[in-house]
């Protein structure tokens, strides 16, 4: 039976639908997987054009620093715009990649929870995908603004240490707090389209409605949110720890077990951990489709509580006159 609590039906979905963490997980490693294929054939690639002969041969066999750095330039001198035009365009195309996957797989496993939370939905089929893909790009952009404002960061701390003449220390330490604030902003502003894909295949907005929408929503239900929201933290926070103890477990034990089968548990556990961790997104997921349409969840479970009345169950009407204890009245 369902009940009034996100955090319980996120949690429970993770157990009762299982196939739904294992769409999310499969999704997202499929484009894992595809990407690291296309940055490892792209080095490839790039490496085999890069001219090596005889004399920078020689340089390296050296193994003098010095004369391996003057053969490295030697090699790589004149490739920094081919090297630059291809990883633009491999990026370019990971990222159209991960947007359209990452709309199609999203709408499926909303479309999942909502199926077992026994919501209605509505609009999906014809806003869906489109909204989904402009979330998407809108997530991609801020990363790549987070990206370039961590660097700028770097020379605006720099440029107050020269002009300051501060310790190297407190610059760093200015460089850090610049970082900081830049994770801030991209973690809730991540959050917040992460969030909105809800209202995109729960109610059929669009992009920018559905934005909206989760800004009034996290106003309304905020401590809701934060709760929900610290009960998978603290479930994730258990799973990297469990993880990371397993993991310098096995390194301990790398004498006895070989550098070979030593790999292979380590890659058990990275594999496990980011399963779980998959898993957990789900579930936290979840827990705010069931914020989203509480009303209605609450409205379900009340319904199913109600006693049945009818033929062959113990109920009694009790605005029977036979029943009742007030006399009839004289005739």
């Amino acid at each position: 039976m369902r009940t009034f609590s996100p955090t319980v039906n996120g949690f429970r979905l993770i157990f009762r639908r299982p196939f739904v963490p294992i769409a999310e997980i499969a999704w997202r490693w499929s484009f894992a997987i595809a990407a690291w294929f296309l940055c490892d054939a792209f080095l490839l690639e790039y490496a085999k054009t890069l001219p090596v002969d005889s004399v920078d041969r020689l340089l390296l066999a050296t193994r003098q620093p010095v004369l391996i750095m003057r053969a490295l330039q030697r090699i790589f001198h004149g490739s920094e715009l081919r090297f630059t035009e291809s990883g633009i365009l491999l990026a370019i195309g990971v990222v159209v990649a991960w947007i359209v996957l990452g709309a199609v797989g999203r709408i499926v496993t909303l479309g999942a929870i909502a199926e077992e939370l026994h919501v209605t939905r509505t609009g999906v089929s014809k806003t869906g995908i489109p909204s989904l893909m402009t979330l998407s790009f809108l997530r991609v952009s801020i990363t790549l603004a987070a990206l370039v404002t961590a660097f700028g960061s770097a020379f605006a701390a720099s440029g107050v240490w020269a002009s300051t003449h501060l310790s190297v220390v407190n610059a760093l330490r200015l460089w850090v707090v610049f970082l900081f604030f830049v994770w801030i902003a991209w973690a809730v502003l991540n959050w917040l389209l992460a969030s909105a894909c809800i209202f995109v295949v729960a109610d059929g907005q669009s992009a920018f409605d559905a934005i909206a929408a989760t800004i009034n929503w996290t106003q309304e239900r905020l401590w809701s949110i934060i709760g929900a929201g610290v009960w998978f933290g603290i479930a994730h926070a258990v799973v990297f720890a469990l993880a990371g103890g397993a993991s310098f477990a096995v390194l301990g034990f790398a004498d006895f077990l070989g550098p070979n089968l030593v790999v292979l548990l380590e890659f058990a556990i990275t594999a496990a951990y980011f399963a779980l961790a998959d898993s957990l997104y789900i579930g936290r997921l979840a827990a705010y489709f069931s914020l989203v349409r509480e009303d209605e969840i609450s409205a379900l479970v009340t319904k199913e509580k109600e006693p049945i009345s009818g033929p062959g169950t113990s109920a009694i009407d009790q605005t029977e006159l036979i029943l009742s204890d007030v006399p009839l009245p004289a005739i």
